[in-house]
């Protein structure tokens, strides 16, 4: 139910007139917050303005344009936006909430974007500055699950600042039916964007070694970026687009129903974080192939190889290969990593779950 007395502004350097991951995830929260309390949004309108320069002094003229209306909490995705609201501290009483999500230090991912060396390194110092300046002066940092949270306590965040807040899925994913056995042609899905980080051109290249011994398989690659150049060139090569399809960007709304015809869903990543695509297949019951992470343990918390994911151990064609395979030829394998995954994403990821979190978050710590 909401509370009237309780305002909160949502303040992100996403833009929300955009798709992918960043804006999914921003739109889920602020679904969930506007369950519980009043909400106004801020957003950075990169296209809006076609100038980063232009939309940043009206995204930062709106923040400070708010703090008329009197929203005491604002819940902030970006260090630009943090920092700018700890300038405004000493001109209104405010709490900041800054969501770290699960990349509570961006200076890490500076060296996955298709940057120059003296950009990526420009970019790097900037981030560790902003950090060391929003972390340990904000209020609460949410983060999307426990692992994140030790790294910043290692930072010197103390530990009962910082809030986990897990990804929430919606239920129009659970609803979707356990796809039946016996269909034609059997289809392999990645969603998402096409970034360096995203092992895409291995998984065409195993896909076509797999692909040589099975006539009826087809890989589904859903959405568009910067590497799809390069994926598209590698399909070609490989003689594999009759059994590669790009389907471009699927709407949300319609994404349930879309993981519903799939088979197997298979993301690859680098990069650390808790990918919102494992949870949203999780909750559609599909078996989920993705790489295991050194650096990045976040998914083992939740999900077992072998039990509710199969996880690839190196990013080698060949072992994305075997493990395509696995999974195509055990129907018993399959059906048990759907219901595990579902299972896993019911506990810990549904709306009703999160939901809790945030209510105790706003209610409890920010209680008038």
């Amino acid at each position: 139910m909401t509370r009237q007395n309780l305002r909160v502004c949502f303040v992100t350097e996403v833009d929300l007139d955009q798709v992918g991951g960043a804006v999914t995830t921003d739109r889920k929260t602020i679904d969930v917050l506007e369950k519980l309390c009043n909400v106004d949004v801020i957003y950075l309108e990169k296209m809006r303005h076609k100038s980063m320069v232009a939309a940043l002094a009206v995204f930062l003229l709106k923040v400070l344009g708010s703090l008329s209306t009197h929203d005491t909490i604002y819940f902030s995705r970006g260090l630009i936006s943090s920092t700018f609201l700890i300038c405004l501290r000493p001109f209104a009483r405010i709490r900041i909430v800054h969501q770290a999500l699960s990349v509570p230090f961006p200076s890490d991912e500076v060296y996955f974007m298709p940057h120059s060396g003296f950009e990526s390194r420009v970019r790097y110092y900037l981030f560790r500055f902003l950090e060391k300046t929003v972390l340990r002066r904000v209020d609460y940092i949410t983060v999307a699950s426990a692992e994140y949270a030790d790294q910043l306590v290692d930072f010197g965040v103390p530990e009962g600042r910082i809030k986990t807040v897990p990804f929430m899925v919606e239920d129009a994913f659970f609803e979707q039916p356990v796809k039946e056995e016996g269909s034609v042609t059997f289809s392999f899905c990645y969603a998402g964007r096409f970034h360096l980080y995203h092992v895409l051109v291995p998984l065409v290249q195993a896909f076509g070694l797999f692909a040589r011994e099975e006539r009826n398989v087809e890989l589904i690659l859903v959405g568009d970026g910067p590497s799809r150049g390069e994926i598209e060139r590698e399909v070609v090569q490989r003689s594999l687009s009759d059994k590669v399809k790009f389907t471009g960007i699927v709407p949300h709304d319609r994404f349930p129903s879309f993981l519903s015809t799939v088979d197997c869903f298979v993301l690859l990543s680098k990069a650390t974080g808790m990918p919102i695509g494992i949870l949203e297949a999780a909750a559609a019951a599909k078996p989920i192939i993705t790489l295991k992470r050194k650096h990045d343990v976040t998914l083992d918390r939740y999900f077992e190889h072998g039990k509710e994911i199969y996880v690839v151990e190196n990013p080698s064609p060949e072992r994305i290969a075997d493990a395509l395979k696995r999974v195509y030829e055990d129907p018993n394998l399959r059906h048990a990593l759907a219901k595990g995954a579902r299972q896993v994403a019911q506990r810990y990821f549904s709306e009703n779950a999160v939901k809790g979190v945030l209510d105790e978050l706003l209610h409890e710590e920010f209680r008038p």
